[in-house]
């Protein structure tokens, strides 16, 4: 059962990394209006809404995400930050971005939907990788 120990510290990094980065990449300054649009939404579907929801729904994804992450580094034996990022942006392209691009494109999201989130997902990936081989 050791196998599924990971650090705690490195495990909060990674998830408050995941909703720091988050709150950056979606914010209407930087990709959310395309995003929106890339997913055929239109402010007006964002009005009166709570984000409470979404955001623990989000924290909680990304916990087990990372959570996740950590747990292979640990079982590949992944050592220092260079391994570590390589692993998580492996994890992010290989099952995380091609399945979103597999389900994608049956609800007919456009290509920069995929940019948007993939970026995302590889930085989160990448940074939260090289964290955990870091401890």
């Amino acid at each position: 059962m050791t196998i599924f120990a990971v650090n705690w510290v490195a495990l909060l990094i990674g998830i408050a990394w995941s909703m720091a980065l988050g709150m950056f990449w979606y914010s209407p300054k930087t990709f959310f209006m395309p995003w929106m649009h890339a997913n055929g939404r239109k402010q007006e579907d964002y009005e009166g809404t709570n984000p409470v929801s979404p955001m623990v729904a989000g924290l909680i994804a990304n916990a087990v995400v990372v959570y996740a992450l950590g747990v292979f580094l640990k079982a590949l034996g992944a050592e220092g930050p260079a391994q570590g990022a390589l692993w998580g942006v492996f994890v992010a392209l290989g099952f995380i971005l091609a399945a979103e691009i597999n389900h994608g494109s049956f609800r007919m999201t456009k290509p920069l939907a995929y940019f948007i989130d993939g970026g995302y997902r590889l930085l989160v990936l990448g940074v939260a990788g090289a964290v955990f081989a870091a401890f």
